[in-house]
């Protein structure tokens, strides 16, 4: 029986008086690879972060792993079993990659030094950060070599979850490959993730579902191949026609 990890209901969100979320109702079932797709300002960031406890909702319901987490008062046992990784990596500059790494497996998970670097070396090498790079400083890292740091980070935290806030869209366009195939490879061993993103094309390989997000409204979900290339909502058709021309996806791609 497949579990359900995650069940949004019914959540709202205002900020300075404005609706952000409107009435938001989603689940995510353990394994599964969850893309929300809409237009910037749509309310999908806020989405992410109010799942993660960033910010609290004004109104709703959110059970992760089996727990009213808004009726919880301990939100850090929460967010350690929830990985983040943010557009702009988010990562410490005084700090090297196997610093930053390490960081939350000692304050939050009180390991070792020697435990905690071993986990860290061991979801460096798991995201293509190679041993000559551990002791670089992000400043003499790539963009795609910082966002695969925090990817890893996230990972060496062994969460339940994984939120992904559009990790791509601060990369060079040679550079995403690298992000998009370790997420890929992620998605393949059933590590639970919902993925704001842009990348169309990452959404028609691995997507389970994919929501589309407008003005803190789901106007429509279901497989990417129906949302994506044959959408029944008008807003979303409009959408995705200039998304599938930006990225030269066709009826072809899936395939």
């Amino acid at each position: 029986m497949v579990s359900k990890l995650l069940v949004v209901e019914d959540l709202w969100k205002f900020i300075d008086g404005k609706p952000v979320l409107r009435g938001v109702t989603f689940d995510v079932n353990e394994g599964e690879t969850k893309v929300i797709l809409g237009p910037s300002g749509a309310g999908k960031s806020t989405l992410l972060r109010c799942i993660n406890l960033l910010i609290m909702p004004d109104r709703g319901k959110i059970v992760f792993d089996g727990e009213d987490v808004l009726r919880k008062r301990d939100i850090h046992s929460i967010r350690s079993k929830i990985g983040f990784v943010f557009q702009h990596f988010n990562l410490f500059s005084h700090m090297t990659a196997l610093e930053n790494v390490t960081l939350g497996l000692t304050k939050v998970k009180k390991l070792s030094k020697h435990e905690a670097e071993k986990k860290a070396k061991e979801a460096l090498i798991a995201v293509g950060i190679t041993e000559e790079l551990w002791n670089k400083y992000p400043a003499q890292l790539s963009g795609g070599q910082q966002q695969r740091v925090a990817i890893a980070r996230a990972l060496a935290m062994e969460p339940k979850l994984i939120l992904f806030d559009e990790p791509t869209s601060a990369l060079d366009p040679e550079l995403i490959w690298e992000v998009l195939n370790v997420m890929e490879k992620l998605a393949k061993a059933k590590m639970t993730m919902i993925v704001v993103t842009h990348e169309i094309g990452f959404a028609m390989r691995v997507a389970n579902e994919v929501l589309f997000l407008d003005n803190g409204v789901i106007l429509e979900r279901g497989a990417p191949e129906q949302v994506i290339l044959s959408p029944c909502n008008e807003r979303v058709r409009r959408f995705m026609d200039r998304m599938k021309y930006v990225y030269n996806v066709d009826k072809g791609y899936a395939h």
